[in-house]
């Protein structure tokens, strides 16, 4: 079993508060030539990404100091990082369909929560729609819960709450394959992660409603959503739900309580509303 540390490279991911400033990794000109023509053209999509970010990398190892959504961001795009090489070399075409939809939802003081926040697209997209959002990021993988806070704290966010935990039916711990990004049984390195409910995470983070609700824990719904439903009251059930549907029952589930499809098409989340909302 490997320990989440292994997972980090280079040193790179010391804990958020121990990381020199944001600004020590800003971009060489040649690194910057590249992003820039990647944001521009083609090669910040697809398979040609992964060698822009090998380049990048070549050039100087380690994170990238930049700015996304008008805000600081330090994006490690070497290695594996899928999420951050997007944010990086082709922001906007990160879920472009479901941000349009999420941003004409938004009003003042939106309260938004973030199950599997990953390095958190989400959240900065929020923030930077609505300064005065609520956000509740819930991610299970510690370094990206600990790249997520980086990046909050460098800016100064308010009304962020970052749980670096997994979402499930019960409290306690489970066993997390970093190679698949998930709790669901896989090959591969794992270790052991803190499991709460996402009823008790947002009680603890003190959310009297929720406005919209993104899932993507890669098939570990089915473990989340029931319990959730069943424990949580209709105050907090998400207004708008934008969920990565791995099975037909969870689709099935939500629309039971009450919920009605708004988009489904083929290669993108699909988005429910409640129908009170």
């Amino acid at each position: 079993m490997s320990t989440a540390r292994d997972l980090s490279s280079r040193g790179f991911d010391a804990p958020a508060a121990q990381q020199p400033p944001f600004g020590t990794y800003s971009p060489t000109a040649l690194q910057s030539l590249l992003i820039s023509l990647a944001e521009n053209t083609a090669l910040g999509r697809g398979s040609v990404r992964w060698m822009i970010s090998q380049m990048i990398a070549g050039i100087r190892p380690g994170p990238v100091d930049v700015q996304r959504f008008g805000l600081k961001q330090r994006l490690h795009h070497y290695g594996p990082y899928f999420v951050e090489k997007k944010m990086l070399l082709h922001v906007q075409d990160y879920d472009r369909r479901e941000f349009a939809y999420l941003r004409g939802a938004v009003t003042p003081g939106f309260n938004f929560v973030d199950v599997g926040a990953n390095v958190g697209i989400y959240v900065f997209a929020m923030k930077s729609w609505d300064p005065d959002a609520k956000i509740l990021a819930i991610e299970a993988n510690p370094v990206y819960a600990n790249r997520l806070e980086f990046n909050v704290a460098a800016n100064s966010l308010t009304d962020v709450s970052v749980v670096n935990a997994a979402a499930g039916s019960a409290p306690g711990t489970g066993k997390y394959y970093p190679d698949a990004e998930s709790l669901v049984a896989s090959k591969g390195p794992s270790f052991e992660v803190p499991v709460k409910t996402l009823h008790d995470m947002l009680v603890d983070a003190e959310f009297d409603r929720v406005d919209a609700m993104k899932v993507d824990i890669e098939g570990f719904e089915d473990r989340v959503l029931p319990p959730f439903f069943d424990s949580a009251p209709r105050a907090l059930w998400p207004r708008l739900l934008i969920l990565e549907v791995w099975s037909t029952a969870v689709r099935d589930l939500i629309v039971a309580r009450g919920y009605r499809v708004s988009v489904e098409e083929p290669g993108m989340n699909t988005i429910f509303e409640l129908n009170d909302a």
